[in-house]
């Protein structure tokens, strides 16, 4: 069932009916353009969940398996995929959306729906008044919806081998745009899907499109829309703290609903072997701003299944987990091959929520000792002899660009902070600091904000540079501080075995049981005489 509107195409995946009509089930995201618009429904149609979502983003990847998943939730989707941009030596792509019969069969007997439309970058980067523009179009289709959820997955443009910086930034932008557009008539949740050292806040004049290379090739496709900061800002408009943030690390696995997927790796064999999307099913849910969350952003080989990220983003749409306003998580995969039902996630969520509100989410470091005889020795100690050697380190003093640690501060006998400084315009500017608190029993170290009045007042989502170094400089003082008798080892506790009961009335001998028997009496050899 087709619909042609002006430069989309759109493509719904209705009940058995409607499905049976739809073969192949191949969507081009490369769309045409038409000169006039055609009626299209503004607003999505109740479904057995009752519950409406649109998604924003490139063709296949985690946008595939999100807007895949909802629709198997019995969820009413619209897809807008975002097709890269089309220039004279990039013309525009033939990539093809196509869902497995599988995928369709599962959709229908959920009673779900997803209907399917989209736009290259350059057409979305015009501005409304132009009669190639896509975005008045974009938002008559997309209507009302419960809740809408975006990612970039799927922006990385090789060309001739090389990744194409210029062309990826134009993308991006155009799916800041189509976000920011889609978002307008949303009433419930905005996902934002983020890799793990994408800003929440965008930093980067080539990001957002005001100047830098932003601006610049933007300017190439006839870009004069006003282009968001980040994704975050886009679905919030006009500093409204209501997106919810999932971010991944590397991520891999091709979506189930594609054809081209299969469990086992090689195909059937005599030794099938399962794909790591079946192997690594397992999940954990960290708070982006915590020592776990740490370790994801600070470029490990954390690595994130598209099917959890998928499972993850629709579960949180819909409020089948708990989450808060302002949330930002983190899941990785780990090794196990059960599927993880609902109820696992769930504890996932309130574990995250346990944290954030014991104020274990911003730690990036805490250890506990047996006692600390003086907070203030300890901490002076770090103030002027620790934190100072660590600065001067090879591994500190060769950050050349951007935010690095500079000095120490103890603004309280028991508090230490090193602050991270960036030029800008010339002048010093506090970005970020690591706020080392100790305690009768420890120590723990947290990621604070910089200056607020140069816009740095919110806590940083991504690790500083030389943060780590920091980090693990500071496990080695640890052991250091109860060398030089600052602090005391905790103490074992000793284990107490517990001896075998003896029984109340004495055990009764047991007879023993022999199985020799006699061979009869040898009688004693008569004396001889004579």
């Amino acid at each position: 069932m087709m619909r042609h509107t002006q430069f989309f195409t759109a493509v719904t995946l209705l009940l058995p009916g409607l499905c049976s009509a739809f073969t192949p089930p191949t969507v081009p995201s490369a769309f045409r353009s038409s000169r006039h618009v055609a009626t299209t429904t503004t607003e999505l149609h109740a479904t057995a969940s009752g519950k409406s979502v649109i998604v924003v983003s490139p063709p296949g990847g985690v946008g595939e398996v999100v807007a895949v998943k909802a629709a198997t939730m019995g969820a009413a989707v619209k897809w807008f995929v975002v097709s890269p941009p089309t220039t004279a030596d990039a013309p525009a792509t033939q990539d093809q959306v196509v869902l497995s019969q599988q995928a369709l069969k599962e959709i229908a007997d959920a009673g779900g729906k997803v209907e399917l439309a989209g736009s290259d970058s350059s057409n979305i980067l015009l501005p409304q008044d132009d009669q190639q523009s896509a975005i008045r179009a974009l938002s008559a289709w997309c209507g009302v919806a419960d809740t809408i959820i975006c990612t970039y997955d799927g922006v990385d443009i090789k060309d001739k081998k090389q990744e194409n910086e210029d062309r990826k930034v134009v993308w991006k932008n155009a799916i800041k745009v189509a976000a920011a557009e889609a978002t307008r008539s949303v009433s419930g949740n905005k996902i934002a899907i983020l890799s793990a050292d994408e800003a929440v806040v965008s930093t980067d004049d080539g990001e957002d499109g005001k100047g830098g290379i932003g601006s610049v090739v933007g300017s190439l496709f006839g870009n004069k829309m006003t282009i968001p900061a980040s994704l975050a800002e886009a679905m919030a408009p006009q500093g409204a703290d209501n997106t919810l943030t999932l971010r991944y690390g590397q991520l891999f696995g091709t979506p189930e609903s594609s054809p081209d997927f299969s469990p086992l790796l090689g195909g059937p064999k005599k030794d099938p072997q399962l794909c790591e999307e079946f192997l690594m099913r397992s999940v954990r849910v960290d708070p982006t701003l915590s020592v776990s969350g740490n370790v994801m952003l600070s470029g490990s080989t954390t690595r994130s299944s598209r099917h959890a990220i998928g499972e993850a983003a629709a579960l949180m749409a819909f409020d089948q987990v708990p989450v808060q306003t302002g949330l930002d998580v983190s899941v990785s995969s780990q090794l196990g091959s059960d599927p993880v039902p609902v109820s696992s996630w769930k504890e996932e969520f309130l574990r995250v929520q346990d944290m954030l509100s014991s104020g274990k989410g911003a730690q990036l470091f805490s250890t506990e000792f047996g006692s600390v005889p003086v907070t203030s020795r300890l901490a002076d100690w770090l103030a002027t002899k620790w934190a100072p050697a660590v600065l001067r380190t090879y591994d500190i003093a060769a950050i050349r660009i951007g935010a690095r640690p500079v000095y120490v501060l103890q603004p309280e006998p028991d508090t230490v902070e090193i602050v991270w400084q960036q030029l800008v315009d010339f002048e010093s500017v506090i970005v970020g600091k690591m706020i080392i608190q100790v305690s009768d029993t420890g120590l723990v170290a947290l990621r604070g904000s910089g200056d607020a009045k140069r816009g740095y007042g919110e806590i940083s989502r991504v690790p500083l540079a030389g943060e780590d170094v920091l980090v693990r400089r500071l496990a080695e003082a640890a052991s250091q501080a109860v060398e030089k008798g600052l602090a005391n080892k905790p103490s074992k506790t000793a284990v107490e075995v517990a001896e075998p009961a003896v029984p109340a009335e004495p055990v009764p001998e047991v007879a023993v049981v022999s199985s020799i028997q006699s061979a009869g009496t040898v009688a004693k050899p008569k004396a001889r005489t004579g």
